[in-house]
């Protein structure tokens, strides 16, 4: 049998949340390995499901493809042809990979300067995935505990 209309990705996500909350974990009785791994699939699918409210990496390429941008005359004026290359990369990630190589191996006020502009927006990011990371987190937390 299918369905005349298949369910949305979220409605699968918040019944696959609520099956391993009210199914699975009670049903594994005292075998903490299985509640722990259900807790973790549990802290998974909740991952799963806050991450389709947001296109969060199309978000991060756009803003890390603006900080490139912004750091693009400087580059032309003062920066060597290996640098000017490396902001020509099509990917953002690959280019501020390239600039921050470039800055490791030349040090001096454009580097420092191109590293603190990268690095702000880099690290913005990564507290932005830790955030979003805490359901899964909080799930091995949580189990590493003993709180099932």
């Amino acid at each position: 049998m299918t369905l005349p209309v298949p369910p949305s990705t979220e409605i699968i996500l918040r019944n696959s949340i609520a099956t391993v909350r009210d199914v699975l974990l009670p049903a594994v009785g005292d075998d903490e390995w299985a509640k722990f791994n259900a807790g973790l699939l549990e802290g998974a699918l909740q991952y799963a499901l806050e991450s389709l409210s947001e296109d969060r990496a199309g978000s991060h390429r756009q803003h890390l493809a603006e900080a490139l941008g912004g750091l693009a005359d400087r580059v032309k004026t003062e920066g060597d042809a290996s640098l000017q290359l490396a902001l020509e990369i099509e990917s953002p990630f690959e280019a501020a990979s390239a600039v921050l190589i470039w800055v490791q191996n030349n040090p001096g006020t454009l580097a420092d300067d191109l590293q603190q502009v990268l690095h702000a927006e880099l690290f913005a990011q990564l507290d932005e995935e830790l955030k979003a990371a805490m359901p899964i987190m909080g799930a091995f937390q949580r189990g590493m505990r003993g709180d099932l």
